[in-house]
């Protein structure tokens, strides 16, 4: 049962995706908002989401700033038509554009982002060094990229929390980045880590 949940998390299918995306939506509320309070979201800003679930931080981008262009990568296609349902408004508008796959494999004419986040995914990445490295490339020089991670699996902990610290922060450096910033909060159920850099080109 714990594998059936723990893919469901990876890639939400089916009616126990849309209760899986339910509760994303809900544990991520605070995390999202510490998250994208360090990324510092600015009017104007192009904006990627790697892992964008049921589109709850887009939600909360759009109503920080209106004047944002935002696009968001995700594996599940249920989570893209959650996503695309809660805002219908940025789609119809051409403010924001969804895509379902692999940052590695989707073939499309990404912008140059100001800004990077990605909330509770990062550890699901198939290939984390040559993704980060590709976000990269594909970021403005003075970029930020915010990486928040909280532990889901069983065992969740706190020295759990500064393993994944130390390695996207070590993954952030080779791939290029600088001025990592490393912060924890507790939010429960388990410490969280948002590391934040610097596209540096």
């Amino acid at each position: 049962m714990l594998e059936i949940l723990a893919k469901q998390f990876r890639k939400p299918e089916g009616l126990l995706g849309k209760i899986v995306g339910k509760i994303m939506s809900m544990d991520n509320r605070k995390i999202n908002t510490w998250t994208l309070n360090r990324l510092q979201i600015k009017p104007g800003d192009i904006i990627l989401e790697i892992g964008f679930g049921p589109g709850a931080a887009i939600e909360d981008m759009f109503k920080r700033q209106r004047n944002l262009r935002i696009d968001g990568i995700d594996l599940s296609h249920d989570m893209l038509k959650a996503a695309s349902t809660r805002n219908l408004d940025a789609l119809k508008k051409k403010k924001l554009r969804l895509f379902e796959g692999d940052l590695l494999e989707i073939e499309e004419d990404f912008y140059q982002y100001d800004k990077v986040v990605s909330v509770n995914n990062y550890p699901l990445w198939k290939d984390k060094q040559n993704s980060l490295k590709r976000i990269f490339q594909l970021m403005k020089h003075n970029g930020i990229i915010a990486i928040t991670v909280q532990p889901r699996e069983d065992d969740a902990s706190r020295k759990k929390t500064f393993a994944h610290a130390h390695e996207i922060e070590q993954a952030l450096y080779l791939a290029g980045f600088r001025n990592i910033s490393v912060k924890f909060k507790k939010i429960a159920p388990e410490l969280t880590v948002c590391v934040t850099a610097v596209c540096k080109k």
